[in-house]
Formats: C-alpha cells, sequence, structure tokens
C-alpha cells in the first residue's frame, strides 16, 4: 500500500516526513567494527557503531573481557585499520590469553594493542585526558596505526571502594559517572571512536529495579552502577550464561538491552580456543563441553559455530604497550 501524500501546512510547506536519523549520517560516522564473527555482526545490524559508548554488561565468565579482547585484534583488520587502546582496571591484564588470540601469521596486531591500568576514576580521567591528546597528535609513523577503539574493562571495578551508601557519596559518584561518559562521547564523537565499556552486574533481591534485568547463572542480575550510569550509554549488550543442573557444559547469550539503532534480539555464542563465535539458533542442543572444543574435537565436528576470517593463534613479541 502507498503511503499518503505529504500534507501541505498552514504555510505552504510539506510537513517533513519521520524517519531514521541514522540514514543522514556520514559514511565515516556510520562506520562499524565487526565482532569476527557473521552471526555476532548480524545482531548488532554490521557490527559496534562509531561515534557512540557502548556497554557489555554480565556476570564473571560470562565472556565480556573475552569479547574486548578479540575487538582488539579485530581493530588492525577492519576496513579503517586502527590500533586499540585496552585500559584495563581487572589487574592484571590477561596477557596469555591474548597470546593465545593473537594470530601466527599476523604478529604485527599486537604491535597496535596499547594497555594502561586503571586504578580509580580520577585516574581514568587523567588517561581519557591524555588520550584525548594522543588522538589528536596522531604518529606519522607508518608502523603505527590512528587509534580509534577504546576498551575499558571494567567500569565497576573504579567504584568498589572508596564510595558508600551515604548521600554525599551517591551525589559524587553520579558526577564521576558524568564526568567519564562525557569524557567518553567526546572522544567517540570528535576522533570517531569505538568505545566498550564492560560492566558487572549484581543480585536483583526484590522489586523492580527500573533498570535492565536479565537471568544468569540461575539468578536474576542488573548491570551495576544503576540508572545513573545506564543513562551515561548509548547502547547496552548483556551477555548471560547458563550451567545445566550437573555443573557440566555452559550456554551463553548476547542480548540487545537497548539501542537507538537496534531491536531488542538475542544471540548464542561460545567460547574457544581461537576466539568468540555466534551458534545458529535452528541447531541449539546440549553441548557436551563447558567453553571450547576439547582438544581431540576439530572444528569441522560442529558447523553450528560460526567462523571468522582470521584464526587467532600465535605468540606476542612486543606489541602490547603499558602506560
Amino acid at each position: 500500500m502507498r503511503p499518503p501524500a505529504p500534507k501541505n501546512s498552514a504555510y505552504g510547506q510539506q510537513e517533513p516526513r519521520p524517519g531514521n536519523l541514522l540514514f543522514f549520517l556520514a559514511p565515516h560516522r556510520a562506520a562499524k567494527l565487526s565482532l569476527g564473527c557473521p552471526l555476532l555482526d548480524r545482531l548488532l545490524s554490521g557490527g559496534l557503531p562509531a561515534a557512540s559508548v557502548t556497554e557489555i554488561a554480565g556476570e564473571s565468565a560470562a565472556g565480556k573481557t573475552q569479547i574486548c579482547l578479540q575487538l582488539a585484534l579485530l581493530a588492525p583488520l577492519s576496513p579503517h585499520p586502527s590500533s586499540s587502546l585496552f585500559l584495563c582496571s581487572d589487574v592484571p591484564f590477561p596477557l596469555r590469553r591474548l597470546r593465545l588470540l593473537a594470530p601466527k601469521s599476523r604478529p604485527d596486531l599486537l604491535d597496535h594493542v596499547l594497555v594502561a591500568a586503571v586504578h580509580s576514576p580520577s585516574d581514568l580521567l587523567s588517561l581519557l585526558s591524555r588520550a584525548q591528546y594522543h588522538l589528536s597528535h596522531p604518529s606519522h609513523s607508518p608502523h603505527r596505526l590512528p587509534t580509534r577503539v577504546i576498551l575499558l574493562d571494567s567500569i565497576a571495578s573504579l567504584f568498589r571502594a572508596d564510595f558508600d551508601a551515604s548521600p554525599a557519596d551517591l551525589k559524587r559518584r553520579s558526577g564521576l559517572f558524568f564526568k567519564i561518559s562525557a569524557k567518553l562521547k567526546e572522544l567517540a564523537h570528535r576522533h570517531q571512536c569505538v568505545v566498550v565499556v564492560t560492566n558487572q552486574v549484581v543480585d536483583v533481591v526484590e522489586g523492580n529495579t527500573g533498570n535492565t534485568v536479565a537471568w544468569s547463572s540461575g539468578r536474576q542480575v542488573s548491570p551495576a552502577l544503576g540508572l545513573a550510569w545506564a543513562n551515561c550509554v548509548n547502547t547496552r549488550l548483556f551477555v548471560t550464561r547458563e550451567v545445566d543442573s550437573n555443573g557440566g557444559s555452559a550456554r551463553r547469550h548476547m542480548k540487545v538491552a537497548f539501542a537507538p539503532h537496534l531491536p531488542v534480539r538475542t544471540c548464542e555464542f561460545v567460547i574457544r580456543r581461537d576466539g568468540v563465535f555466534g551458534v545458529e539458533p535452528a541447531q541449539r542442543t546440549p553441548w557436551p563441553w563447558t567453553a571450547g572444543l576439547p582438544p581431540n574435537r576439530t572444528d569441522d565436528d560442529d558447523d553450528r559455530i560460526c567462523h571468522v576470517a582470521v584464526c587467532f593463534h600465535g605468540t606476542l613479541e612486543n606489541g602490547v604497550s603499558s602506560s
């Protein structure tokens, strides 16, 4: 059925039709970073958008850090090759896992992962200010790609201490949320960065918190830091983990909790030795392993799992910089 013709207003002009503002963005503004798996990219309509802050929330062992490590190594392989800045508050940094994911055929990818430890909210703000100078004055060396991916793992770890439930501390904490999110969004928009922040979860004891709620490991959980922080991010992805009654196999799901450009939907995924992969929903069956394939099992044994173009295996030379 053809839509009705636009009506004329009182001033003789056509009334504007409502539309999706994302279609009016410049091509570079619409750039996205692939997660390295067609199924996960399909969930996100192509990947994680630039000029935006994306949160990945989930309990421990749900796969948040695994996804961030994979993104860091995929950044140089994107259509707009770039370095990544990995801000790690959950020390120590998972260097061994990064070595395992890095491809032997592309050891240079590790040269483009910059790592910095973050210990407090004020420390984070200081590092983001330094990052702004770094992004505004990129290196002209042919061996250094511009930094266009910022990964923070995790935001909740910075607020574990030094804050209590008093009104004064809650107000101070909310103020820091807004300062951090404002700086992240400034970097994202000014330099067209993909910004990813991980967040932990807390148990929902009773009532409706007004925040995102999901079931994970048999309990009802909600992203940490409450509604104040929820209003600081553009997109929230919720990763959950369910273990069977025998404590053997684990199933993980990634859900779009909210986003300005995506509907609410879910994709199952698995964490293996060589990375994070989506699973076709039509072929879900109980898995005989907890996380990854057994040593004597090959990729061809289970075609439900989506494969990326680059297989991550290798060792680290001098690619990870620390500041």
